[in-house]
């Protein structure tokens, strides 16, 4: 019996939540296909995790065109080919925030703005700038490498991952060394991470470094050039 071969829009969904899946792996994204008489579409939900936009910007290239509404015409473009589709003439992105994390904003939104009126007008836009600004969901792509220390005495014996991330203030490049196991003595722990470049941030979890640390962390300083050291938090 002969495989049953998925229509461009069903591909096109499959491709899309592939996409999305390896850039933001502990969020469950629902992407359903339609076709009508007219085209087809594709449909994006899931709750929580990245916001709207950063969403919306990934998968609008997967979308083959356009509605002119001057014109009242749909003008049609073509789509990358490495995307490995054919695309939909529709793509649409659909977010929800659960319960959980609208109390979070909520009470962060009175923290930075004074009480607000849940009823009020803006309220919900509030919320959202709140998380824009305070909770933002790591970036797409992060790439992790975990590891044990082995050479420098800061983190000999301590295994931990270092994060390329950004700075939420100028969106600059930044690594964050996250300690994944049990550290008795923090103190001593952040004076030698300080004394190689490194700073504490709470809102990362984790120590910031402006450089690639790989080098000094494993023990290997002269491999390691301009180490700047900051004394803010990200």
């Amino acid at each position: 019996m002969a495989k049953r071969q998925l229509t461009g829009a069903a591909l096109t969904a499959k491709m899309i939540k592939k996409k999305l899946t390896s850039l933001y792996p502990r969020v469950k994204f629902s992407v359903t296909s339609d076709t009508f008489s007219m085209g087809d579409s594709v449909s994006i939900k899931w709750t929580d995790g990245p916001l709207y936009e950063t969403v919306n910007d990934i998968t609008k290239q997967y979308q083959h065109g356009s509605f002119n509404s001057m014109e009242d015409i749909y003008e049609y473009e073509s789509i990358d080919p490495s995307l490995g589709c054919k695309g939909a003439k529709y793509v649409q992105c659909s977010r929800e925030i659960s319960s959980e994390l609208w109390a979070i904003l909520a009470a962060k939104a009175d923290e930075h703005f004074g009480v607000l009126d849940p009823n009020g007008y803006g309220y919900y836009g509030k919320l959202k700038d709140i998380e824009k600004m305070f909770f933002p969901y790591p970036e797409a792509e992060q790439k992790s490498r975990a590891t044990i220390g082995q050479g420098s005495s800061a983190i000999s014996g301590l295994e931990y991952e270092i994060i390329e991330d950004k700075d939420t203030r100028d969106n600059s490049d930044i690594f964050v060394v996250k300690i994944k196991t049990r550290v008795d003595d923090f103190k001593s722990l952040r004076q030698k991470m300080d004394s190689l470049g490194g700073y504490y941030s709470r809102f990362k979890r984790g120590f910031i470094f402006k450089d690639d640390p790989t080098a000094i962390l494993a023990g290997h300083p002269e491999n390691v050039v301009d180490v700047v050291k900051e004394d803010d938090c990200a």
